[in-house]
């Protein structure tokens, strides 16, 4: 019997797990491989698909303002408002295409309250406190009605206004929020997102959520447009405005808008009486047509969404896209 030295033995056993290791090795770099040509596939994937929809979000702000032109041409034949019976107000619902699915609405964005008709200049004339003491007064009823504090009105003026020395009693300026973990510093100018709302003093996430329906933040001082608004917003115009007078005064808009300032102020007199300084007051607040409106485009494509938040401006020189984001502004 012929017996295998011990060396040769050891050898052949080095041999086996030199060979073990390097299969085990190349498995390991193969499977490694595969991951990363995985996610560079599904990376690439993602990038072409947000590519798509992006250009089809886009493809929507083509019909939107294919609508509000229209609208324009047609108040240049009738009645010069902005109303829910109206074809631009008309939702897109839910579309199939060939990726996916497109939905898309246009919102009125003077059915809100803008935060930027608190912004008072430092060499403001009498009119224009005038102006911004109502402005702020019926912020005021607002925040009452959805029963959050009255005083975060004066907060949010406070910051967009041109000094840094707080103004009101519940306002709050640089002193404030640079003692704030990070530290920063208030704007002293118009907001440009309703999102810096929660930057504010007194701004909790619940109080946000309950208050961003109803505001917006556009770049001049704009009113809000009786035919569009809710409710809510037309309750708070003044204090003898009730839940019943602002359901009132909103139902029927669908089939019977207000055409003129003067049929609101009509429809003001049966509720209110003849209160002449109320009702000019009230007037003053308001319009029947718009200038700004909000896109949302939402297209879903496989197990992903996404949303292009597009803001159109529409005057005698036109319309144009004034500001665009995906997701929140």
């Amino acid at each position: 019997m012929q017996h295998t030295p011990a060396s040769h033995r050891s050898q052949r056993g080095v041999a086996l797990i030199t060979a073990l290791v390097i299969v085990s090795l190349a498995s390991i770099t193969a499977i490694a491989m595969t991951e990363k040509m995985q996610i560079s596939t599904r990376r690439t994937a993602n990038v072409l698909h947000a590519d798509q929809r992006y250009f089809l979000t886009l493809g929507s702000e083509a019909w939107a303002k294919g609508q509000l032109i229209r609208d324009k041409e047609e108040d240049a034949k009738h009645d010069k408002y902005d109303g829910l019976d109206e074809d631009w107000a008309k939702e897109l619902p839910a579309t199939a295409i060939d990726v996916g699915q497109i939905e898309a609405k246009i919102i009125d964005l003077q059915a809100r309250f803008n935060l930027n008709n608190l912004y008072l200049e430092a060499e403001a004339n009498e009119d224009s406190k005038t102006e911004f003491a109502r402005q702020l007064a019926y912020f005021k009823r607002l925040l009452q009605a959805l029963g959050l504090e009255p005083g975060i009105a004066q907060a949010i003026a406070d910051w967009i206004d041109a000094d840094i020395n707080p103004s009101f009693p519940d306002g709050a300026e640089d002193n404030e929020y640079l003692g704030r973990e990070p530290p920063y510093r208030t704007p002293n100018s118009q907001m440009t997102s309703v999102t810096e709302l929660r930057l504010i003093a007194g701004v909790t996430p619940e109080i946000y959520d309950k208050l961003e329906p109803y505001v917006t933040t556009l770049p001049t001082a704009s009113k809000l447009n009786v035919n569009t608004a809710d409710p809510i917003l037309l309750g708070a115009l003044s204090d003898n405005l009730d839940e019943s007078s602002s359901k009132s005064l909103s139902e029927g808009r669908k089939e019977d808008p207000f055409t003129t300032i003067k049929a609101f102020k009509d429809r003001l007199k049966s509720i209110l009486g003849d209160n002449n300084n109320q009702l000019e007051e009230i007037a003053s607040l308001v319009d029947v047509s718009s200038h700004y409106f909000l896109l949302k485009t939402t297209v879903s494509m496989d197990t992903s969404s996404q949303t292009l938040q597009t803001i159109f401006t529409r005057d005698d020189q036109g319309t144009r896209v004034l500001q665009r984001a995906i997701g929140l502004f």
